[in-house]
């Protein structure tokens, strides 16, 4: 039985340096990536990622035009989603810093070693599959979770904030491990209560009834009610 074949990875090579970035590429296919182009500049890099979007992107920090390879890798953090690894030839640390500021998956050293490339490249790549699988399972579980409150929304609210069901109009939202109750400013109980004053009391009778801990704090237009999530 013929064997299940592989794609290969694409790697855009962004480096202003022709004989270099041949060099690199000349590296990356002998290890079985492929390359789908190389840029020397940070327009250059966008026009080429528009064109034919890598899973990934070797960034040298210094290259042509009105950007560098920092900026590059910043604008392009805004509209894409690819692992960028960042080669240079300094480990200057007021560059570090500012690479750090962009998130990157690893820095290579120039020379290239291609032994060190592999490892960065394939770290990369296992790390931005572990946060894609994250993020989906965690999409399922809010989408799930936001159903249910839905349907038993009733339920939750004469569950969470008791005797107070009927002070203040109230969301709910919850997280894997915290929940959060949110009220408009200026609501008043029957007895004339700030919405603050409510959700203090209604903190200290979950507490009371479920344990865990719980903060109080303004966000825009609303007070939020931050609880520990109880096994109900």
């Amino acid at each position: 039985m013929a064997g299940v074949k592989m794609e290969k990875i694409k790697i855009l090579i962004v480096e202003d340096e022709n004989i270099l970035a041949l060099g690199l590429k000349k590296k990356l296919e002998n290890l079985g990536y492929s390359v789908t182009d190389i840029a020397a500049s940070g327009n250059e890099t966008f026009n080429k990622v528009s064109a034919n979007k890598p899973d990934l992107i070797l960034m040298d920090i210094v290259i042509k035009g009105d950007i560098d390879g920092i900026e590059t890798a910043a604008v392009l953090n805004k509209t894409e989603s690819i692992p960028v690894i960042y080669l240079t030839a300094y480990a200057d640390d007021e560059i570090l810093k500012r690479a750090a500021t962009t998130e990157p998956y690893g820095y290579i050293l120039k020379p290239y070693k291609e032994k060190e490339l592999k490892a960065n490249i394939e770290m990369a790549i296992y790390r931005k599959k572990s946060e894609k699988e994250e993020m989906l399972d965690y999409e399922d579980v809010y989408r799930d979770v936001t159903s249910f409150i839905g349907e038993n929304e009733d339920s939750f609210k004469k569950a969470i904030l008791g005797s107070y069901l009927d002070e203040v109009d109230t969301s709910i939202d919850i997280g894997s491990s915290k929940m959060y109750i949110s009220a408009s400013r200026g609501q008043k109980s029957s007895d004339n209560e700030d919405v603050s004053e409510i959700l203090s009391k209604i903190a200290l009778q979950f507490i009371d009834n479920y344990g865990g801990e719980a903060s109080i704090y303004p966000k825009g237009d609303e007070i939020c009610l931050e609880l520990d999530k109880p096994n109900f």
